[in-house]
């Protein structure tokens, strides 16, 4: 018994300097931000029949050719929260991260539609206080222009961040989630070293075990039967990964 207390010890040692190890060198605070531009839809298309001609006016005062409805979602990807107005460990450069659209001849309307970090836009500002890791913004663009516009967002504003961009595409997860994957990163992470941990130790004391027991007995067959019985004792206990990792 003192033995295999020894080798879950000696096993559990190594996980918890693997997960220091992670920790201290992989696993670092970061503050990134996901521009996605989810949804682009001209409003205004051109006609191509001789002698029609066709115009249009927004908000009934405007005139316009080409007017674009553009949705950006703008997520904190990050592990990092980021924090404005209200702290004194703030990581923006004002109270708000700027919003800047390209590629629009004129900018006729932005709009917050949808949030869940109490954000709100003025003057294509986003003021915020506290935005989570996860947490989103929703922004509905309404622009003239040959072209839909882009929004982009400086990183310098925001202290050591990554900003990075994508465009919307449906797909389909095919994949089957494992239980683990709903728990949080650090639980999971931990949990899985520590179930890791337990199935070395149980597999080497249970190889332990049929070598004692072998060395009682003498002939090829019965190494040969120990050999087998070792695998097959790995891949039981081993088996158990592949729904882990």
């Amino acid at each position: 018994m003192k033995k295999y207390l020894k080798i879950f010890y000696f096993a559990l040692t190594i996980v918890i300097a693997a997960l220091g190890l992670y920790y201290q060198v992989f696993y670092k605070e970061r503050i990134s931000l996901n521009v996605e531009t989810v949804s682009t839809t001209l409003l205004t298309r051109p006609f191509h029949i001789e002698g029609l001609r066709a115009s249009y006016t927004f908000h009934d005062s405007i005139n316009v050719e080409r007017l674009w409805q553009t949705t950006f979602v703008i997520k904190n990807t990050g592990n990092k929260t980021i924090l404005g107005e209200g702290f004194s460990n703030k990581n923006i450069r004002n109270s708000y991260i700027p919003l800047k659209f390209e590629k629009c001849n004129r900018l006729l309307s932005t709009k917050l539609t949808n949030s869940n970090n109490d954000a709100f836009l003025i003057n294509n500002n986003l003021y915020i206080s506290q935005w989570k890791p996860n947490e989103f913004c929703e922004i509905m663009v309404i622009s003239d222009g040959l072209d839909s516009p882009c929004l982009t967002i400086c990183d310098r504003d925001i202290v050591d961040s990554e900003i990075t961009y994508s465009v919307y595409s449906p797909k389909t997860d095919t994949s089957n989630k494992k239980l683990i994957d709903y728990l949080p990163n650090f639980i999971k992470v931990t949990l899985k070293w520590i179930i890791v941990a337990i199935i070395i130790t149980v597999s080497l004391a249970s190889i332990v075990e049929v070598i004692k027991q072998t060395k009682k007995q003498s002939g090829v067959l019965v190494i040969v039967l120990t050999i087998i019985a070792c695998l097959i004792i790995i891949a039981i206990f081993a088996s158990p990964l592949l729904w882990i990792f």
